[in-house]
């Protein structure tokens, strides 16, 4: 073999060190569980955000994967991407928590509320509003995979006239309960 096809013959572990370089530059962008577990110990990268934390310490967050999920689809049909909004996060949060508390997933709480008496207590004033419920799935991207094939719930992850998300996730008998909450502000 001559030299400089060795070169470019890929390396076993040059995808992960690829990976976990970018993790350190890129650190918006997360990085996914299966990548962080490929990653050999010592690899882990720093930035300004996890300055002094591991990568394994710089754990992304289920709302933001979610999020990162949500925005990836949105650029696939070229909507522009969603920003998580920390009322919205409240009203999905909160239903989320009940949805699990009860032990039933409805978009109508077990008190009643609903979707516009959950954001509206939180005082975001709203000019569209939306709303998807799972309940069952075990990831970001299994909740995701649902929500997807189905015409409703892909219709408000796709919907160009929402600008902004709240997610909400809990754990109730053992399956997880997830909200998503959409809105675009007046």
């Amino acid at each position: 073999m001559q030299p400089w096809k060795h070169m470019l013959r890929p390396q076993p572990k040059s995808a992960v060190l690829l990976a976990a370089i970018l993790a350190g530059l890129l650190p918006g962008l997360g990085i996914s569980t299966a990548i962080r577990a490929a990653i050999p110990a010592g690899i882990a990268p720093t930035s300004s955000a996890t300055s002094g934390m591991t990568l394994a310490q710089a754990e992304v967050t289920i709302a933001q994967e979610l999020m990162q999920l949500v925005n990836a689809e949105r650029q696939r049909v070229n909507a522009p991407p969603l920003v998580l909004n920390e009322k919205l996060t409240a009203a999905a949060q909160s239903h989320s928590q009940n949805m699990a508390t009860s032990r039933r997933m409805s978009h109508t709480g077990s008190d009643g509320s609903t979707m516009r008496s959950r954001i509206d207590a939180t005082q975001y004033r709203w000019s569209t509003i939306g709303e998807n419920v799972a309940m069952g799935q075990p990831t970001a991207a299994a909740v995701m995979s649902a929500w997807m094939s189905s015409p409703g719930h892909r219709q408000n992850i796709l919907n160009p006239a929402f600008t902004e998300l709240g997610i909400g996730q809990a754990n109730g008998g053992g399956r997880l309960y997830w909200t998503q909450v959409f809105a675009r502000p007046l």
